[in-house]
């Protein structure tokens, strides 16, 4: 390895710490601006308390959501633009294909494994109300747009400048899970299906090089879980259906930290990537 490629090397893992570091200060700012002018008690509260809030008042979720997105999207445009002097145009170009592959991928995955608890009489859901429909299709679109420019547009596609594909799949998937380490109820089996996600979404950005695709996955990944009932990642929001629990075997519902803490999902998840490495599922454009 010349001079030249280990500088290159080296100059890509300080624009990701640079990325980090203005992301960071960013989350602050926009925090300060958005959320604390309307809800300064949460300065110094403790962490069950802010979950708390988070859940019993929408609107302070909402301004949480939107206050991480505008920091996110404030980072990516920083660092691409003015440090890397690269057009992220690319990164936003609408691609309904690519949308609607992934949508659809994340509606069947989480559907089927709802559906195989069902049939095994692990949960069993009710219906509860359509009203907070709407409030939940923005907040995971927001989510899904928010964590696939940050995961894979920008960290995914820093990383494949230095590592191999597969590394650099495998280590910005880890990222990936590690940020989720203080929501609620994590554990392992949290950890490792967010790992295998962050994967799935991983591989069908780089088979397609469209952002809209794992976009779509993540978008009805986190919506078909709510509506049903479920926990998304440890967090209840009040869903379309509502769920009883018949059964205490946590490793196979997820309890309460939702789908991503089943075996279920992982088991699925796996057949997926399987799947999408022999081709079977393809995202290519053409």
């Amino acid at each position: 390895m010349n001079r030249n490629e280990l500088n290159n090397k080296s100059s890509n893992w300080l624009r990701l710490f640079q990325f980090f570091g203005i992301w960071i200060l960013a989350n602050i700012t926009t925090y300060l601006i958005l959320v604390i002018p309307f809800y300064s008690e949460t300065i110094g509260i403790s962490k069950e308390e802010y979950e708390r809030m988070g859940v019993d008042d929408p609107i302070f979720s909402l301004l949480i959501y939107v206050s991480i997105s505008v920091a996110t999207l404030i980072s990516f445009w920083f660092i691409k633009q003015k440090v890397e002097k690269e057009s992220i145009d690319k990164f936003f170009k609408w691609n309904l294909r690519g949308f609607s592959i992934g949508s659809g991928l994340g509606f069947i995955l989480i559907l089927l494994s709802s559906l195989l608890m069902f049939v095994f009489n692990l949960v069993k859901p009710e219906y509860h109300s359509l009203n907070n429909l709407l409030f939940l299709i923005f907040i995971f679109m927001l989510v899904a747009v928010t964590e696939e420019v940050m995961f894979r547009g920008y960290i995914l596609n820093n990383l494949t400048e230095k590592l191999s594909r597969n590394l650099a799949i495998i280590v910005s998937s880890l990222i990936f899970a590690a940020l989720h380490l203080w929501n609620p109820h994590f554990g392992l089996i949290g950890f490792v299906n967010i790992f295998l996600s962050g994967v799935l979404m991983a591989i069908m950005y780089l088979n397609s090089k469209d952002l809209w695709a794992p976009i779509g996955l993540h978008f009805t990944w986190n919506l078909t879980q709510a509506v049903l009932g479920f926990a998304v990642s440890g967090r209840n929001d009040t869903g379309v259906f509502t769920l009883n629990y018949l059964s205490t075997s946590e490793y196979l519902t997820g309890g309460q930290f939702g789908i991503e803490g089943s075996l279920i999902i992982t088991a699925l998840t796996l057949i997926t990537m399987v799947l999408m490495r022999k081709k079977i599922l393809s995202l290519r454009k053409g």
